[in-house]
């Protein structure tokens, strides 16, 4: 080989890599947790009630080992990004809208929620966990936990509470949650945790008791764990 093709084929490498370089610059750390909502809801600088509209795809980015919860099978992560269109600000402050919205997942197809469609469509308010990088909302967490969570009736429906009284009201809604009060006992704990954030400890195991009242065993019981386990209030179950 020639010095002359060495060195073309050293500059053609050098830009190749340049390139490939330059492209994955252009999208974020992805980052991942297994945190539930509770956690979640801790360590979000950014919790808001809104939507992601107008979603499309960002670009391809071509990784390996990627940290736990990822698969370490995963090669490319697909980025969408999309607009976030802001209904209420629960935590934080809220950033300069309209605002970009860019998350990543390991399938295509810009989707929000991977799992049974019609749940999705049945979240009539979604509440969304995120932070700000680089001027765009991101999530929180890219993948293992939740981006956000929801509610089947809309929020500005029935209620003149502040957002933040709002939001504890509603996750102490049985039928805001769920499908039924048995199904509703298993969720209370995570619930619970957020709802007395920010309705204060008098007001939350108020609302709680008035849970544990509702004629259900499995509600009934987890009222009662909740009551004194979190908030450390007496309790029996008949």
């Amino acid at each position: 080989m020639t010095i002359e093709r060495v060195c073309t084929t050293a500059l053609a490498l050098a830009v190749g890599t340049s390139a490939w370089l330059l492209a994955q610059e252009r999208f974020p750390v992805w980052r991942g947790s297994n945190l539930e909502i509770a956690g979640d809801w801790q360590v979000s600088p950014i919790v808001a009630v809104g939507d992601v509209i107008d979603a499309e795809p960002y670009g391809e980015q071509a990784v390996s080992g990627l940290p736990w919860p990822m698969s370490p099978d995963v090669r490319t992560l697909y980025w969408c990004e999309g607009d976030f269109r802001l209904v209420a600000m629960i935590k934080g402050e809220a950033p300069p809208m309209p605002k970009k919205y860019l998350w990543a997942s390991s399938q295509p197809g810009c989707k929000l929620w991977y799992g049974e469609p019609s749940h999705f469509e049945r979240l009539l308010t979604r509440v969304w966990f995120m932070r700000e990088e680089e001027g765009v909302l991101r999530p929180t967490f890219d993948g293992g936990t939740h981006m956000f969570f929801g509610f089947s009736v809309r929020w500005e429906e029935g209620s003149v509470l502040p957002a933040r009284e709002r939001l504890g009201a509603l996750l102490l809604t049985p039928e805001a949650n769920s499908d039924s009060l048995d199904d509703y006992s298993h969720y209370l704990w995570n619930a619970g945790d957020i709802a007395c954030d920010v309705l204060g400890k008098a007001e939350c195991a108020r609302r709680i008791r008035s849970l544990a009242r509702m004629g259900n065993r499995a509600l009934e019981e987890a009222s009662c764990n909740y009551l004194k386990g979190q908030l450390g209030e007496t309790c029996s179950v008949r």
